[in-house]
């Protein structure tokens, strides 16, 4: 006890309907001691914990007694209200390792009940009445058969139930590295990087290839007018002619490499020629 109760605090003790007060005057009494002359207790019972009508975050401790496993949800609802943030509850009641029983509750689940009521829960691990030999002195009159009797501790948030905080959705100011910022770096002259080579304009003749083979030599039945154009003849010279016949009918007919893909439909022997208008560039 001495280890949960400090002098000047206000303790609340809960004792269950079938615990007599004359069995708890001696727990009550040292708490008295502990607390001093500028603490507070309070005592109750299970059934009269609602009727006390207590302020919310008025209590350091609650200490539970129950004999019998306590399933009453609304005590822990009440004992959150009027905890303290970071107060504690300490149970002490019968709690089994596992249920024999439908009516019979478990450690797992009062653990369960607390964290789902709102408590936190520090340590887990089980702890019986006689491994804590300063409570069992203290109880003993409550349980003559401490067999499972068990010692359960959780706190109250640090924050009040129901407390709220503003949310800034502002945008954060980060520090963002621009271009035109004065950072002393070596930067690399584009100009460095091009020779004398790369400056000379290519020669026109060099860059007519065959729009099938995508060769610079003309290849046979050459139809895409490279052939006329390396020998030197006129292109009003030159009269269209299909290797597969199907080129003057249009894209829908024409083969994957024809040399007229994209050029409207004509007549054969008719020289392709484009409207004016499709060779100005759209502004």
């Amino acid at each position: 006890m001495t280890s949960f109760i400090k002098e000047g605090n206000k303790v609340f003790v809960v004792s269950g309907n079938d615990v007599p007060s004359n069995d708890t005057a001696y727990f009550i009494a040292t708490i008295k001691k502990h607390i001093g002359d500028s603490g507070k207790l309070q005592t109750t019972s299970l059934s009269d914990i609602k009727k006390e009508s207590h302020d919310a975050s008025t209590f350091d401790v609650v200490i539970a007694i129950f004999k019998q496993p306590c399933t009453d949800e609304n005590f822990l609802t009440e004992a959150l209200r009027i905890l303290k943030p970071d107060g504690l509850l300490v149970i002490y009641e019968r709690l089994s390792a596992d249920r024999k029983s439908d009516t019979e509750l478990t450690y797992t689940e009062r653990i369960s009940r607390l964290k789902l009521s709102g408590f936190i829960i520090k340590d887990t691990k089980q702890k019986k009445l006689e491994t804590d030999p300063e409570s069992l002195h203290f109880l003993l009159k409550v349980y003559n058969d401490i067999e499972n009797v068990c010692k359960v501790s959780a706190n109250k948030p640090l924050f009040e139930v129901g407390s709220s905080i503003p949310i800034s959705f502002a945008k954060k100011q980060t520090n963002v590295w621009k271009l035109d910022d004065p950072v002393d770096e070596d930067l690399i002259d584009e100009d460095e990087l091009l020779d004398e080579s790369d400056l000379v304009k290519p020669d026109a003749a060099s860059l007519r290839v065959c729009a099938t083979t995508g060769k610079k030599k003309a290849c046979k039945d050459c139809s895409c007018g490279l052939a006329e154009e390396l020998s030197g003849k006129a292109a009003s010279e030159y009269t269209v002619k299909s290797s597969c016949g199907n080129c003057y009918l249009g894209d829908a007919f024409r083969c994957a490499s024809c040399p007229y893909l994209g050029m409207p439909a004509f007549k054969p022997g008719e020289k392709v020629l484009l409207p004016e208008t499709q060779l100005i560039v759209d502004s």
